[in-house]
């Protein structure tokens, strides 16, 4: 036996005596009377050093309330980590050696049982400390100045500790909301498992509280707690909370409620391959957007198909700037014209056709410039949709990528990103300035924790997966949503829907201009200011104009150096029987596009239009007669559900009811209705 295994036994040795001296009852137990029902040993854990000794209470209640006044047998699970000297209702525990060992007061068949845990060295000063805590939504900074969006996500509180020295002891840790006048409307208690170390994780925290996020409300306080109770003896209770000075303000946020209408795009120059997607794909596309975004209340569609006729190219690779360039612009006339939606965000979803194993570009989406945040060239994205990728998070990461350039974010310095380049990112390589927390994961089921995100994660807006979003573009996404930039033109009532000439055209490097064919159509007229540096005019046959509006073209994803731009003037009698010549000026260059020479005022039956069903597949084909420079075909709604930048569009399905046809010679419009498919 080792020197400190015999000063334990002697000190057991003299207590059992000093016991035995001083009697105790001899008083038996009486049935149903003295049966103890609940047993409480104070404390309710201990940590000692080796040679160490501390001292435990033990007391029993019966089944009538009464105390059990015959003293409890002592045990301890491990001898040569814990010797316990029994004296009555008290114990003396000593640390052998180090290790973990259960001490048990035992009151007839009853038993109750602490924890001790023994350290290699003496045990002076214990302190348990909330080193600090940080409540988020999936992305938070340092100071924790983010605020909690509300009607989105829940939040997670996670709260780092120490303990001097390192500690295994359990205890419980409360998390408290209280209101203005400090009532406590909600609270959440755990407890501590495994070591708390004497220096705190900064990414790992020792525990995560989850709020509900209906419990997520303005003039709210919070504060963590711990060992409430005091069952576990601390040194230094100053540090017991966090925040140290009391309950702090629970910083919040409103946002608009974001509706995303899903696409499906229909290849018309591919065959007619279309895309499907289904409420069911929902879940998993929105999961990235949800998880790094703040946003409130997100609803999501499926709207109609819409036809194109740009070429995804051909096999075995296609997806070039040139086919997103025009799909989204085409989409984009869809969005702004349509009856129903055209300021919910509009995200076309693609399906490479059969054969097709590469894509140049995932998708395209406008990014809107002075703080615009609604109108031409704004809430229109596009991309590869859902069970194409290999890499099965690609297609969800694309919807929030795509979106976010919605949101006004450029590129992130990450994974080779090309311009867009956002010249402020302010972390080398695109990657996270903080660690992120997969708070949409735990809430949803997926896992038992916010499992931490690690600041070498690429930025959202980069080009390196997997992705999450660093402070920098969450707040900056946040600035854009929140009120005071939307507000005020949330506030204001949308002009009516009426006739209007559609001016659309891209411009590179402020030298080249391409004009695309004008239509008009019923939507909500879009005037720039007139006096801008680029203009849009209308001209007549005898150079009267018509028309001007100024704008500032838009720039989008993946085109550095191309901006597109979309002017809608509402169409007087007089403009539509006059107009002749669209007119657009740079800076730098001028652009004319003018009527064919030889065309002649036209008309419906000159111009002429068709839509004759196709014998496979069950869909159609829409034709223009004349010299078509563009066609655009609307369903029985007014909705868009085609478009060509030629005489012929062909559709994978057969819209309900007569079509009207809008035929383009490039700047004026025959407008053909009742336009009825032809029986196969």
């Amino acid at each position: 036996m080792n020197l400190r295994a015999r000063i334990a036994a002697a000190i057991a040795a003299a207590l059992v005596a000093a016991a035995s001296a001083c009697g105790g009852s001899d008083r038996a137990l009486s049935p149903g009377r003295d049966l103890p029902t609940r047993i409480t040993i104070t404390p309710a854990a201990e940590t000692l050093g080796v040679g160490g000794t501390a001292q435990l209470t033990a007391s029993a209640i019966d089944g009538q309330g009464a105390p059990i006044t015959k003293p409890p047998a002592w045990t301890t699970s491990n001898a040569a980590v814990a010797a316990v000297a029994a004296s009555g209702f008290t114990a003396v525990i000593t640390g052998v050696a180090p290790g973990q060992a259960q001490i048990t007061a035992t009151f007839g068949t009853t038993t109750g049982t602490i924890g001790v845990t023994v350290l290699a060295g003496p045990v002076g000063s214990r302190d348990f400390a909330m080193a600090s805590a940080q409540i988020t939504q999936g992305v938070q900074d340092s100071a924790g100045s983010i605020p909690m969006v509300l009607g989105g996500n829940p939040a997670v509180v996670n709260v780092f500790m120490r303990a001097t020295p390192a500690s295994a002891v359990s205890m419980r840790v409360v998390l408290r909301l209280v209101d203005a006048a400090g009532a406590v409307v909600y609270s959440d208690t755990t407890s501590t498992s495994g070591t708390i170390a004497s220096t705190p994780s900064a990414v790992t925290p020792t525990v995560q509280f989850l709020i509900p996020a209906t419990r997520l409300a303005p003039g709210l306080r919070w504060q963590v707690v711990r060992d409430p109770a005091g069952l576990v003896p601390d040194d230094t209770a100053a540090n017991d909370v966090y925040p140290r000075e009391g309950p702090v303000l629970l910083a919040v946020a409103d946002v608009p409620p974001l509706t995303i209408r899903f696409v499906p795009i229909v290849l018309g120059a591919n065959g007619g391959a279309s895309a499907l997607i289904t409420p069911a794909d929902f879940p998993d596309y929105l999961r990235t957007l949800k998880s790094v975004h703040p946003l409130g209340a997100v609803s999501a569609h499926v709207g109609a198909s819409f036809t194109t006729s740009a070429s995804f190219g051909a096999p075995p690779s296609g997806g070039d700037q040139a086919f997103w360039v025009a799909l989204v612009s085409q989409l984009d006339l869809a969005r702004i014209a349509d009856p129903i939606e055209p300021d919910v965000n509009w995200f076309g979803v693609v399906l490479p056709p059969a054969g097709f194993t590469f894509t140049s570009v995932g998708g395209f989406s406008y990014i809107p410039t002075n703080g615009a945040s609604t109108g031409p060239n704004t809430r229109t994205s596009t991309a590869v949709g859902p069970r194409w990728f290999s890499r099965p998070t690609q297609a969800r990461d694309l919807v929030a990528h795509e979106l976010g350039h919605s949101f006004g974010r450029l590129h992130a310095p990450c994974g080779g990103a090309g311009s867009p380049l956002d010249p402020a990112y302010p972390i080398p390589g695109g990657v996270l300035d903080a660690t992120g927390y997969d708070v949409f994961a735990r809430a949803n089921g997926i896992t038992s924790t916010a499992q931490p995100v690690p600041a070498s994660t690429g930025d959202v807006m980069g080009y390196c997966f997997p992705v999450w979003a660093s402070s920098y573009t969450y707040k900056a996404v946040l600035a854009f949503r929140q009120p005071p930039i939307v507000a005020a033109r949330a506030a204001e009532a949308p002009a009516a829907r009426q006739r209007v000439v559609v001016v659309r055209g891209s411009i590179t490097d402020d030298r080249t201009i391409a004009i695309e064919p004008t239509f008009t159509l019923d939507a909500r007229p879009a005037i720039g200011d007139p006096n801008g540096s680029y203009r849009v005019s209308g001209l007549a046959a005898d150079g009267r104009v018509l028309f001007t509006a100024g704008f500032e073209p838009a720039a989008i994803d993946h085109a550095p150096t191309v901006r597109h731009f979309t002017v809608a003037v509402p169409a007087t009698p007089d403009i539509e029987s006059a107009l002749t010549s669209i007119l657009v000026t740079t800076p730098a260059a001028r652009a004319l596009r003018a009527r064919p020479i030889a065309s002649s005022p036209q008309t419906a039956g000159s111009i002429g239009a068709t839509a004759v069903r196709r014998p496979a597949g069950g869909g159609l084909t829409v034709a223009c007669g004349g010299n078509a420079a563009g066609l655009v075909v609307l369903d029985a709604s007014g909705a868009v559900r085609g478009m060509s930048g030629g005489a012929t569009v062909m559709l994978a399905s057969v819209p309900s009811g007569p079509l009207t046809v809008l035929c383009s010679d490039g700047v004026r419009t025959t407008r053909v209705a009742g336009v009825v498919p032809a029986p196969r």
